[in-house]
């Protein structure tokens, strides 16, 4: 009988030789999509709070803005103010606040309230903790252009406990928010809009401090 393989054969062969090489790499794959195959999304991590202790508490929420930001946009202290109280009542568990209006109706009424540490103001309303948001930046356009709208919001955000008037912060960080984050605002999306997302994206930086979270694995 000849020895010979014929070319199908061979083919075959040569075919079943390179499956067998890349079967390990190819389990390998399947392994890691394991969880995006049985749940439809990309694995993610648990991210634990920075500072979770605003559970259950009373909080102030108290924003300073410099001059021109107040004169350009004069609601902006109780904008920033509501944005972040409703992106903190999602996630933190128990979470109360003294009224946002009336916290500004006392900024407007006293002259001197930036002189007063953050602690006596919020004992004044009764708080547990006092949330300072130091705006140092809030813009709605591209820095070289006028015509381009892009939002940026960045600020300095410390907690203080009333309990200890002359301390410092308990807790301390710093936010920089771009809306959208790629690129200007699409043609036809007027300034409120990006306004208001810019605005719905930095109070979501900020209550993800106060909260665990979970994140997409890069």
């Amino acid at each position: 009988m000849s020895s010979e393989v014929c070319p199908g054969h061979r083919l075959r062969y040569a075919a079943l030789l390179v499956a067998a090489g890349l079967l390990p790499a190819l389990c390998a794959c399947r392994i890691a999509a394991i969880p995006f195959l049985l749940w439809g999304q990309p694995p993610t991590k648990l991210v634990p709070a920075e500072y979770p202790y605003l559970t259950g508490k009373k909080v102030c929420i108290v924003v300073w803005a410099d001059n021109y930001t107040l004169l350009e946009y004069p609601f902006v202290q109780l904008e920033v103010a509501e944005h972040v109280r409703r992106a903190l009542e999602q996630h933190v568990k128990g979470i109360r606040f003294v009224a946002n209006r009336t916290v500004v109706d006392y900024q407007r009424s006293d002259p001197q309230w930036q002189r007063k540490p953050p602690a006596v103001i919020g004992a004044r309303f009764h708080a547990d903790r006092v949330l300072l948001i130091e705006l140092t930046q809030y813009t709605t356009r591209e820095p070289e252009s006028t015509f381009l709208y892009r939002g940026r919001i960045a600020a300095n955000v410390k907690v203080y406990d009333p309990a200890y008037p002359d301390a410092a912060p308990v807790y301390k960080c710093v936010i920089e928010t771009v809306y959208p984050p790629e690129s200007s605002g699409q043609w036809g999306t007027n300034e409120d809009q990006i306004r208001k997302k810019a605005m719905e994206a930095f109070a979501a930086e900020v209550a993800a401090r106060f909260h665990d979270r979970r994140v997409k694995v890069r």
